[in-house]
This record gives C-alpha cells, structure tokens and sequence, in this order.
C-alpha cells in the first residue's frame, strides 16, 4: 500500500476501476484486515478555447480535474480477532462421541480417499444406468464388498509380513520390492497363474495349474490362503453351483 499511494492518478492507475484492481492485488490475501478508501477530488479549471497567447478575447472553459487519493490503515480489531483464532482447527460433527474422537475419525479421511481410488482405478467402478432401486442398492452392496476385501487381503498380508519379519517382497514390475504390498500389486504378481484344462473327447483328461512359483506360495501364506487351493482348483470355479451352496444362493 505504502508503494501504490504515489503512483496513483499516473499512467494505467487514473481510473477509479484501476485503482481498485491494485488495491484489491495489493491486500490479496489480507484484505480483511485494512480499512482502505479511495477518495475521490475534483478540481474546476480554466482552458483556454483555440490556440495563440491568452488577450482580453479569449475564451475559456471549465473542465472538471478528478484525482484520486488513499486513506488506510491496519484494522486492528480485525487482526485481534483473527489472532485469538490463530491455530484453531474447528472440526464439527453429528457424532456423539468425545473430540479426541472426532480428531481421530477424521484423521483417517486419507484412508477413506485411498478407497475411493480403489474403487474408481482399480475396480472400475463407472456409471451405471440403473432405474430401480433395490439393484442400485444390490450393486453398490457387490463394491462395498469387493472394498472390504481388497481392504483386508491388504491388511492381512501386511500383518503377517510384520509378524514373520519379512520387510519387503519382491513382486512389483522388474522384481522391485515393495514393503507395503498393496491389492492391485498382488494382483499384478498373479497375472501369470493360470488354469490349463487338457482335453480329449470332451473329456477333461488333466488339470494343472501352472504359474505358481516358490515366491507365489510364499505370498499365498502371508495373505492366509493355502497353496492347495490352486491345486484343487478346477473349470468354472468361479460358478456358485459348483461349491455346493444352499439352492436359494446358487446363481442362475
């Protein structure tokens, strides 16, 4: 402000809208805390009409002169208002449980955002058209539990990496290691393994599962799952009706 004040009323700062723009540029951020205006002076003068020296009949006419000027100075009410709120984080809540709480709750908002990645990179989730409501209720049920898995095979793993010792596994692209494994890392690693179905006649003559490595088994361990899965694991696996569910839950 000290710098604006004497070059006000000289080249692009001669207009009332200028001038505001400056003083607006000047305070960005703490406005708030100057009591400013922008004072407006006129001045009548005399011009003479046509040109040559000035004689007993020259005309002249009167012009207005308008200059503008700057009065301001700190609010100090303002700044002693925003000082006793200086560090203060205000958090607020429909929740009935203590502040620590509240804190603790929100401090976990990261956690939350990094689902919601999962769920809008990872599984995909997109726009679906859907008009009634008990199948948007049934889809976003099917996410809620594909989240609560990827969550805790993430959970499980790291676990019982710390359990076991073992820092890092080397399952990222290249074998880079990685001390937090996370689901679409293990998903990655996992790629490979694959079902080989041998058949004669339409006959299933042989199953085998190749791709499963002494680090796959190792992984299978850490995430609680048994390498005899893969072993026993056979065409369809993924079909309801070959697990020997209730029939009200077999799919159709």
């Amino acid at each position: 402000m000290t710098e604006l004040t004497p070059r006000l009323n000289q080249y692009n700062l001669k207009t009332k809208e200028k001038i505001e723009e400056a003083i607006k540029k000047a305070t960005k951020g703490a406005s708030d805390l100057f009591q400013i205006q922008l004072i407006k002076d006129k001045q009548i003068v005399q011009r003479q009409i046509g040109p040559g020296k000035p004689g007993p009949n020259t005309r002249y006419k009167e012009e207005e002169n308008i200059s503008y000027r700057l009065e301001w100075e700190l609010d100090h009410k303002a700044i002693k208002d925003l000082a006793s709120r200086d560090g203060i984080f205000p958090l607020i809540t429909n929740a009935d449980i203590d502040a620590a709480e509240v804190l603790k709750a929100y401090k976990n908002q990261p956690y939350l955002e990094k689902r919601m990645y999962t769920a809008k990179s990872i599984l995909k989730v997109a726009p679906v058209f859907l008009k009634k409501t008990d199948r948007v209720e049934a889809m976003t049920f099917l996410y809620f539990i594909a989240l609560m898995i990827v969550s805790l095979m993430e959970r499980n793993i790291r676990k019982n990496m710390a359990e076991q010792g073992v820092e890092k596994l080397p399952i990222l692209p290249n074998g880079m290691n990685t001390k937090k494994p996370t689901w679409n890392n293990l998903n990655y690693f996992f790629k490979n393994v694959h079902l080989s179905i041998v058949e004669k006649q339409d006959q299933i003559i042989q199953t085998v599962t190749k791709g499963v490595t002494q680090l796959h088994e190792i992984v299978l361990k850490l995430l609680g799952v048994p390498p005899s899965v893969y072993a026993a694991i056979k065409d369809q696996w993924w079909l309801f009706k070959n697990v020997g569910l209730p029939k009200n839950l077999v799919s159709t």
